[in-house]
């Protein structure tokens, strides 16, 4: 079993290259992390457009006797990303096509909102009152195209995703290592629902350093067993974890840090693509 250990400051001065990316040889169980460390990184500024956000990372772990080390695992919300890339947004100066005010009429949202979501996306795949789901540029299925209202401020102000959140992800692995001289991975998350279950996640949406699978396909369970669909999103996982810490409200703690999870294979060519099941691959085609 592991032991967690997630850390907080209650005042913020506490001291508290793969051939394929889905080919990833899993550690002996013996070797994989007993211990692992989930440190928040609280009291960051509100983030604007220019900021140096792998510095303000990098300083902020300095000041509360955290450090960046090697084989850290530097996770970021998506929306301090996306600020400090100036993908923020006023709807008020957008002017809606006829079709996004078609879809307007069918979501009960606005038409200068969903003029937005169509220019992030790909294919539209749900439009009603329940719901707008879409297929980004990217590849991603998601409500909105990730577009979206928290904790941007003004009243028709809103964020969109990176750009390009592979590329946002190893610019700042980049700068990391610039900075401290170390070997860091970046995962970019970002809050996503899921078929068949209540509630939401932290998914990654943005990888840098590192493998996002661990590919058990092929091996041994304790038993003799050939297992034939273990493929653990082990990126996703470490968005997930590190939202225990960071929050989705005013906690003002968009990174955190993990520490002591051996079983992550680093590397170089990293992808959040790679995560992105194809309709061919889907298991659950045809059950919506």
């Amino acid at each position: 079993m592991y032991e967690f250990a997630l850390w907080s400051s209650d005042d913020g001065s506490g001291t508290q290259h793969a051939t394929s990316l889905n080919t990833t040889t899993m550690p002996r169980f013996s070797e994989m992390s007993r211990a692992l460390e989930i440190v928040p990184l609280d009291q960051l500024p509100l983030f604007k457009e220019g900021d140096d956000l792998a510095g303000i990372i990098v300083s902020r772990a300095k000041k509360i006797g955290v450090g960046i080390r090697n084989r850290d695992l530097v996770v970021i919300g998506q929306k301090a990303v996306s600020k400090a890339e100036g993908r923020i947004i006023d709807i008020s100066k957008i002017s809606p096509s006829a079709r996004a005010a078609k879809i307007a009429e069918k979501t009960g949202k606005t038409a200068e909102f969903v003029e937005i979501v169509l220019k992030e996306s790909s294919k539209v795949l749900r439009a009603d009152k329940d719901a707008f789901i879409v297929r980004t540029k990217r590849g991603a299925t998601c409500l909105n195209a990730g577009v979206d209202k928290s904790n941007v401020k003004g009243n028709s102000t809103y964020a969109l995703l990176p750009q390009d959140p592979d590329s946002s992800a190893r610019r700042m692995r980049k700068r990391i290592q610039q900075l401290t001289g170390k070997q860091v991975a970046v995962v970019i998350c970002d809050t996503r629902s899921r078929p068949f279950r209540k509630g939401q996640v932290e998914e990654s949406i943005g990888v840098a350093g590192l493998n996002p699978l661990i590919d058990y396909r092929g091996q041994k369970d304790l038993f003799g067993y050939t297992l034939r669909f273990k493929n653990v999103a082990i990126a996703d996982e470490l968005a997930s974890a590190a939202e225990l810490v960071m929050g989705q409200g005013r906690e003002k703690t968009p990174v955190a840090i993990i520490r002591g999870l051996t079983r992550v294979r680093f590397q170089d060519h990293a992808s959040s693509r790679f995560l992105v099941v194809s309709s061919e691959e889907d298991l659950f085609r045809g059950t919506l």
